[in-house]
């Protein structure tokens, strides 16, 4: 058993191994395991099969031969492994020492003994391995494949009297792809039994049929993406990149909720009994002045209607670290116009006091402090 196992591997390795340079270049890859309903078959077949019992020996080779029958179902779970329900029988021929032994037909042969002929069924399950696919990568279009198959079953003569078996299955089907639908087989087989069919010891049957595969859709098989091995190194450094993102986005975090909390700066410096100069700070990409800083800007709005004969600049500024150079030069532009807008709907500044001029993204102004660029400046 286990050198008849070992010739099946290394034949479908030899079938394998002539082709491989040719299917380097031909679909070969991993497939999706399909839905339950998908790659089911029905196949048959015709040939031969020979019965091997006590007096085997006293008929001649082709006396022996009797006609078979091959039915089969089933389903391909994967390129490489399947299970089929099978039918194999019609009738065997055999001899027997005695004229009233079971299924004797016809008189005494010139040897002696009586010739035996009954009708037989072989029901079986069977595992199948299509080892071309397992040891080559499947191929949709392949043209031979090489599918031992291993199985039990249920053996029984139709004949008076009637008797039934346990038998095992070893068989080999060579397929042959014909169409996306059809497949041509030649199938050798064997059946292994106990005694209790028309002798006294163990008893086998060997056949050979060929026949037709009709396979129902769905057929074939989805390709699964390759998906390229990342070496533990660079994913541990793709792990550090990430940990390093997460730490400087609350760093921002954290940035963003001191300059929400922090008391705006004025910059004071007095002449005339005014200040001159007045910092508004936004948040970061807004342009909206919020309710905290209006009390700076009335002070500020309240000097310049003191100075009537002078006109005071604002200017609008964004963090050049944040957005790109068009949309801090526009930015700047809302900030400085925002406070103007203040001043005079507000607190009532003639608007020929005031110019609006804008610088767009700049290095940090004050302290070091990107926060403190996000700023429109009001001064003589």
């Amino acid at each position: 058993m286990k050198k008849g196992l070992l010739f099946i591997l290394l034949a479908a390795v030899s079938v394998c191994l002539p082709a491989q340079e040719k299917e380097k270049a031909a679909t070969s890859y991993s497939v999706e395991t399909n839905r339950f309903g998908a790659n089911w078959f029905i196949s048959g077949g015709l040939g031969a099969q020979m019965y091997f019992g006590d007096n085997d020996s006293k008929l001649d080779f082709g006396k022996r031969l009797a006609p078979a029958l091959d039915i089969a179902v089933g389903k391909w779970f994967t390129p490489g492994i399947g299970l089929r329900i099978a039918y194999n029988g019609l009738q065997a021929k055999g001899a027997a020492l005695l004229e009233d032994d079971a299924y004797v037909k016809g008189g005494v042969m010139s040897n002696g003994y009586y010739k035996q002929k009954w009708n037989i069924a072989n029901f079986h399950g069977d595992v199948m391995l299509n080892l071309t696919n397992m040891f080559c990568g499947y191929k949709e279009d392949r043209l031979y494949s090489f599918i031992p198959y291993v199985g039990a079953g249920w053996v029984h003569s139709w004949t008076k009297p009637t008797d039934d078996n346990i038998g095992f299955n070893l068989g080999l089907i060579n397929r042959f792809r014909l169409s996306s639908a059809l497949d041509f087989n030649v199938e050798m087989r064997s059946l292994f039994m106990k005694n209790t069919l028309a002798g006294e010891n163990k008893e086998a049957m060997l056949g050979l049929t060929v026949g037709v595969t009709y396979k129902f859709k769905k057929r074939g098989w989805n390709a699964v993406p390759t998906v390229p091995m990342v070496p533990e190194s660079q994913l541990n450094d793709m792990r550090d990149r990430v940990n390093a993102l997460k730490g400087e986005n609350e760093s921002l975090k954290r940035d963003l909720v001191e300059a929400r909390n922090k008391k705006p700066e004025v910059i004071v410096k007095k002449e005339a009994g005014f200040v001159p100069r007045l910092v508004v700070v936004f948040n970061i990409g807004k342009s909206n002045i919020s309710k905290r800083e209006y009390m700076n800007i009335e002070a500020m709005a309240k000097g310049i209607k003191e100075n009537p004969g002078k006109v005071f600049t604002i200017t609008g500024y964004a963090d050049k670290g944040t957005g790109s150079a068009e949309y801090n030069m526009k930015l700047s532009k809302k900030r400085a116009e925002a406070v103007r807008d203040l001043m005079v709907n507000e607190f009532g500044v003639p608007a020929s006091q005031l110019k609006v001029d804008y610088k767009g993204g700049v290095g940090n102004m004050f302290y070091d402090d990107a926060k403190l660029s996000r700023v429109a400046i009001v001064e003589e």
